[in-house]
């Protein structure tokens, strides 16, 4: 009803329709300069006035009447809406007050499904048990019509090609059953006689323009592909048209075949407009081939972008960074994209630094890309004809040179090939075949040293070395018409495996220490994550959204710890809120006061729980009450860090926070600020008992951010 009746009036609050800012500068400006003829006035009026809110423009009679509708589509037959229009004490001002009467809802009782051709009826009853009508629902025209999708979907699979969902109809009796539908579902009389059969493909013509309209001079006749384009050489490869097209001759026409065929030929990233069409062979009644259609226009080379940002920090840090990318299009004529991308940044301290004076210029970064993008398995021994998913391959080789002031001087480096593919809309694979990092610090300070020298476990991870490593996730999405969707993660990551097992076999122990790659140690690892999310919608504009998160770093052989970037913290905007980034853990253990702790409070494996009720305030306003748990802990145990370790008494140690936050959401960026409220501490402070927060405030986390938690 809300989305039917809702009107917002001038100077709305967040869009909502019965509230508004008592401050309707834009308002008065419209009355008070509407006569302006010229000068500063007119131009006040026509930049800052407001055109007022009218009841003609609002329609309420209109509105009841579609609001009358919608009850009556969703069950409420005998529901009606009437308007009132309500008179205030300024003549120029009035309400309109909605009366909602929705009366007795309608549900389901039978459903039978009728007069469909043998085999039509035959597949709709194979899948009976996807049906989205069942005898107790509400009756729903939603229901009715997603019903009708699935017919459609369900018989285009299997090849009824010609049968949409406006060939299914519903006829509906009130009468036997006092507040209950019996509902017939059939097909309708007079649909044409194509629909009723399968059909089956047949040749693939293919037209292929270039972006600046050259006619169509030459046809090339492949097997069953006939191809048309302008000059002696075809913009795209003949085998990538057939690699995209999922359709083979003489196989069954399928809906799902059709949709993989627009969504690979588009993957392909070259093509800047694309037309899919089915046309029968011939004319004639007993015809059942369809030969595909395709006209597409390449897109231009060369892409170019150019970004600017800048940062201001909490720590008295502010620069620009920059950034240029140059790519181009179908490099090879397979779909493929070359990219080179170089960027940099730099900042400077604002006020004294920890050697009492600023720096005009003390931390940068300079940096590279140059990456390779195939839009297809690149790999020996897989064939493009077995492939029959999107895919992607992807090269890549990057170089970044850090200069953090009164730290450190580091180079990186790394190589990496990556493969990223879906079967189904619903699960996506990520697979890092091979990457190579390597981190070397040219220069440090007595500063970083003093850290260092504090924290063997943080120094090892910081050292020079290389980081041949293996990576695989894996991501399941549920259905968007899901009432409680959900998603999981599930990640992998080894590192120096590989490369232990060659040395074992060149007769070295596997798990000896110090072995070395170019003349550097290298890393040698495995991590596992996985993480869930759930949503449970209460009503339209109420729901709570979980996510649990759970992680394990083990380090063995060439490596007592990980590198620092894959070990696992806790707190932050997007994690425990009552907590600030990396200031939990791991375990009990609580740092020393100094502005450097933050980076010892890193862990092997992590544990985290978050709950949210997440309600509609007004209009585009959106509250939330949130509670969130976890902590991480170290699988060794660490003298440095006393209560680190992870046992079975330990593991209690765990951070629990609560608090309530804002968001605004814009459909495409929401906008969310959080305040987070410390319940517990995992480690042990001046004050006993469960809330063990010393001061309220010290409790407190304030956080703006972009984009939901989870």
């Amino acid at each position: 009803m809300d989305a039917v009746l809702a009107y917002p009036p001038n100077n709305a609050i967040f869009g909502s329709s019965t509230m508004s800012w008592p401050w309707k500068i834009g308002l008065w400006v419209h009355n008070g300069l509407y006569d302006a003829q010229g000068g500063l006035g007119k131009w006040i009026y026509k930049t800052f006035g407001t055109e007022p809110v009218l009841v003609s423009q609002v329609s309420p009679e209109m509105r009841a009447k579609v609001a009358t509708n919608t009850l009556h589509n969703y069950g409420y037959f005998h529901g009606k809406v009437d308007y009132n229009i309500l008179s205030l004490k300024n003549p120029k001002k009035a309400k309109v007050a909605y009366n909602v009467r929705a009366g007795q809802l309608y549900r389901l009782d039978s459903i039978a499904y009728l007069n469909y051709p043998a085999p039509m009826d035959s597949l709709i009853r194979l899948h009976e048990q996807d049906k989205l009508l069942k005898t107790g629902d509400a009756f729903s025209v939603v229901n009715l019509s997603g019903e009708q999708t699935r017919i459609e979907t369900l018989l285009r699979n299997n090849g009824y090609y010609y049968f949409n969902a406006n060939y299914t109809t519903f006829r509906a009796d009130t009468i036997q059953r006092k507040n209950f539908v019996q509902l017939q579902v059939m097909p309708v009389d007079n649909r044409p006689a194509k629909a009723d059969h399968p059909w089956y493909m047949g040749r693939a013509y293919i037209s292929i323009r270039n972006y600046d309209g050259e006619p169509l001079d030459t046809q090339l006749v492949r097997r069953r592909y006939t191809y048309y384009f302008a000059g002696k050489k075809m913009p795209l490869r003949a085998n990538m048209w057939r690699h995209a097209i999922t359709h083979r001759k003489g196989e069954m026409y399928r809906l799902s075949d059709q949709k993989m065929t627009v969504e690979k030929l588009g993957q392909l990233g070259v093509l800047s407009q694309m037309d899919v069409s089915y046309v029968p062979r011939d004319t004639t009644a007993t015809c059942d081939t369809l030969d595909l259609v395709v006209s597409a226009v390449m897109d231009k080379l060369y892409d170019s972008t150019f970004e600017m940002n800048a940062t201001l920090k909490s720590n008295q840090q502010v620069g620009p960074g920059i950034s240029y990318e140059l790519a181009k299009r179908n490099a090879f004529r397979g779909g493929e994209k070359v990219s080179f991308k170089i960027f940099g940044s730099y900042e400077w301290q604002t006020g004294a630094g920890a050697n009492g004076h600023n720096s005009l210029l003390n931390s940068y970064e300079l940096g590279t890309q140059l990456a390779f993008k195939f839009p297809r398995f690149v790999f020996p021994g897989i064939s493009r004809r077995r492939v029959r998913f999107p895919a992607t391959t992807q090269f890549a080789f990057d170089a970044d040179w850090k200069n953090r002031s009164r730290f450190f001087n580091m180079v990186s480096m790394g190589l990496s090939a990556n493969y990223h593919w879906y079967k189904r809309e619903t699960a996506q694979h990520d697979l890092t075949l091979f990457s190579l990092d390597f981190d070397k610090l040219n220069h440090t300070t007595h500063t970083f040293d003093s850290i260092m020298n504090a924290n063997p476990a943080l120094y090892v991870s910081m050292r020079d070395q290389f980081v041949p490593s293996l990576s695989y996730s894996f991501t399941y999405q549920s259905r968007s018409w899901r009432t409680n969707p959900w998603w999981v993660q599930l990640a992998f990551k080894e590192a120096g495996n590989i490369t232990s097992a060659i040395y074992a076999a060149a007769g070295q122990k596997f798990n000896k220490k110090n072995k070395e790659l170019f003349g550097n140690p290298f890393a040698q690892y495995v991590k596992f994550t996985a993480e869930a999310h759930k949503l449970f919608k209460l009503t339209k504009d109420i729901n709570i959204a979980t996510r649990v998160f759970g992680g394990i770093i083990y380090s063995y052989g060439n490596s007592n710890s990980a590198p620092y970037v894959d070990q696992f913290y806790v707190g932050g905007a997007n994690s425990v809120r009552a907590f600030t980034v990396r200031s939990l853990g791991p375990g009990s253990y609580r740092p020393v006061n100094s502005k450097y702790s933050y980076m010892d409070q890193t862990g092997d494996v992590k544990l985290e729980a978050n709950a949210e009720l997440r309600a509609r305030l007004i209009g585009d306003l959106h509250g939330a009450i949130f509670l969130d748990a976890g902590n991480v802990w170290t699988l060794r145990n660490d003298p440095m860090r006393p209560g680190s370790q992870i046992t079975t008494s330990t593991i209690k140690h765990i951070a629990l926070g609560t608090g309530a936050g804002l968001r605004y959401d814009l459909n495409f960026l929401v906008l969310r600020f959080d305040v987070g409220i410390a319940l517990h501490a995992p480690y042990q402070t001046a004050k006993s008992g469960f809330y063990n927060i010393e001061r309220f405030k010290d409790g407190l986390g304030l956080h703006f951010a972009i984009g939901y938690p989870f």
